[in-house]
């Protein structure tokens, strides 16, 4: 890899308990594949996130520190490393995603090299236990969004079908709906598409994203690279249950309200 091969954003928020242990494992692999610029973005934490970052940033020189005043959403703090970057690519991912090899940025870097029509790569990704998740979804509908609140036991062969249960993750394929908790973005193809809608504060902007690659050219899904993902998601409490359908309503506003 060239200095200004690959740059990787990350955002915080107050994960103080787990962010030292977090950071020193992401590192160790970001030095091995000579990872250009490292973004980390505070989205205003009231824990002691920002103090551990500043610590940490004080010896990681690659390390970008963004102390946000306000918390405006996922998408918008990851904007604020895609709009700075100079990379030729940019890796978008969570604090709890871990890549599976020591060398998977590396070889995610060659794939996107020798694959020009490529703008965004998206792997496989596991539990830590190693099952996989069911993340190589369709381009959502009102239905399928809807059912998925009630449990995998309702219209479960229609559940199956939106998160290609049995034709999605042995073979490299088109995606309609990548995760934001890892995504491999060609820069400038992200920049051409403004990076994420902030009119999204959390859910639905990484379905939004994928959509809006798929317009500009091509969003490919691709089992030969995987990340381990330890999904701390928080849809199921109330308020996330509101956040989510918050953002269905902005998302079919934008696209159209497809029933089925």
């Amino acid at each position: 890899m060239t200095d200004e091969e690959v740059s990787i954003s990350i955002v915080t928020f107050n994960d103080a308990a787990i962010l030292e242990e977090r950071m020193t494992i992401l590192l160790n692999i970001f030095k091995l594949n000579n990872i250009s610029k490292i973004f980390i973005i505070d989205n205003a934490s009231t824990d002691n996130t920002s103090k551990i970052l500043e610590k940490i940033s004080n010896q990681e020189p690659k390390l970008k520190l963004i102390l946000l005043n306000e918390n405006n959403g996922f998408g918008y703090g990851h904007n604020q490393a895609i709009h700075r970057t100079t990379s030729k690519y940019h890796v978008i991912m969570n604090l709890d995603t871990t890549p599976s090899s020591d060398l998977l940025l590396e070889k995610m870097t060659e794939y996107m090299d020798n694959n020009q029509n490529i703008d965004l790569l998206s792997p496989l990704v596991k539990f830590p236990n190693g099952e996989i998740q069911y993340l190589t979804r369709n381009e959502p509908t009102i239905f399928d969004l809807s059912i998925r609140f009630l449990g995998p036991k309702w219209f479960k062969k229609r559940q199956e079908k939106f998160i290609h249960v049995n034709d999605g993750y042995d073979h490299n394929q088109k995606i309609l709906n990548a995760t934001g908790s890892f995504m491999f973005f060609r820069t400038k193809s992200l920049q051409c598409v403004g990076g994420f809608d902030e009119r999204y504060f959390l859910y639905m902007e990484d379905t939004d994203l994928t959509k809006s690659i798929n317009q500009y050219g091509n969003a490919i899904f691709s089992p030969d690279f995987e990340v381990i993902h330890e999904w701390q998601r928080g849809n199921h409490s109330l308020s996330g249950a509101r956040l989510m359908i918050t953002s269905m309503v902005k998302y079919f506003n934008k696209w159209g309200w497809r029933l089925f």
